[in-house]
């Protein structure tokens, strides 16, 4: 029987961070995941804000996840010769003279001053922004899915990739390790998404899952080097090829795309953006949210060398890179687990 110092179950996000932060300490993992299934880490758009700038507020923990975080994905840039991130500033479009007036009341607050910027000018002649926008700091976008399978792709001996499907019933619990179908592991980690709800493991964490819904499309409009938003985004992927979404359900979670998202999507859209496009692709994914909107991480309950990583829902490239680390340094490095997330809340 092989043995290994890790098993991490789920190759999403959270689970190709919490390998590499396991290759940081020269601790050797399996990292298993079917890579056809539809999860919610492929389907998003991949772009990391830290401001909530409808609800005028900075999200959870910025100062600490925003600042480095594009020098984190660049680290493993140059680690897997390939680039996946993108320094596209997202620019809120401003709606009315109150809310600019509001905005530049807040950019100069120590709260919004290292993150925003408001800017008195049109972002292109096909977006209405006659107010201007803010340009929002520390923001841009990820590929994730190359990021995923470059990864994937260069894991090699001694760590392993197993392309299937995880099955609780295949894990042996022994009192001091656990045992795989031929391996053996000290650790377990459980980077699952919302199959966490199917896991026997994990069954008492409970999450509030979120369906979101991403359109392609193509426009002869040239946007470089920046992200507006203002109920939808428009993402440039490449040469007159963007993503636009996205939208928030919480029933019906399914990967399945709907006439109804689209239209609210579309709808969104065309409020500012008035250059023709055609729709080429509609995809679906189911956020694992959590109840309080906050990230899950810290040992389980089933067993002392358990641990669950989870709960990023929509922020799972701004959370996964400084989460994993925490976890990590908690598993092997006598670190702490902030209370906010801890599992524990919900144990």
């Amino acid at each position: 029987m092989q043995k290994f110092d890790n098993l991490i179950v789920g190759g999403g996000l959270a689970g190709v961070w919490m390998a590499f932060r396991f290759m940081q300490q020269n601790k050797t993992f399996v990292l298993l995941d079917l890579k056809d299934e539809n999860n919610s880490s492929r389907v998003a758009a991949g772009i990391y804000n830290p401001l909530l700038a409808k609800r005028q507020k900075v999200s959870y923990n910025a100062e600490n996840l925003y600042p480095n975080l594009f020098s984190h994905y660049h680290e493993l840039e140059l680690l897997l010769n390939q680039k996946f991130c993108h320094k596209h500033q997202v620019a809120y479009i401003i709606e009315n003279l109150r809310e600019l007036n509001d905005w530049a009341a807040l950019s100069e607050s120590e709260w919004f001053n290292d993150f925003v910027m408001v800017k008195n000018e049109r972002i292109s002649d096909n977006v209405i922004s006659d107010f201007g926008y803010i340009d929002i700091l520390d923001s841009g976008w990820v590929d994730i899915p190359l990021f995923l399978d470059t990864f994937v792709a260069n894991i090699s001996a001694p760590n392993l990739f197993l392309n299937q499907k995880f099955d609780d019933n295949c894990l042996v619990v022994n009192s001091d390790n656990f045992q795989y179908n031929d391996y053996s592991f000290d650790h377990v980690v459980f980077c699952q998404g919302t199959a966490i709800e199917h896991n026997k493991f994990t069954l008492n964490i409970r999450l509030k899952p979120a369906k979101g819904e991403i359109l392609s499309i193509e426009s002869e409009e040239k946007i470089s080097q920046m992200i507006p938003q203002n109920g939808v985004f428009l993402l440039p992927i490449s040469d007159k090829k963007y993503r636009v979404g996205s939208n928030f359900t919480w029933n019906s979670l399914d990967n399945i795309p709907t006439e109804s998202a689209k239209l609210e999507i579309i709808q969104k859209l065309c409020k500012w953006y008035k250059a023709p496009f055609e729709i080429t692709k509609h995809v679906a994914g189911v956020r694992p949210s959590s109840l309080d909107r906050r990230p899950i991480l810290g040992r389980l309950d089933c067993h002392p060398k358990a641990y669950i990583l989870n709960g990023f829902g929509s922020k799972g490239v701004s959370h996964a890179p400084y989460y994993s680390k925490m976890l990590s340094m908690f598993m092997y490095d006598n670190g702490n687990i902030d209370s906010e997330v801890d599992v524990k809340r919900f144990i």
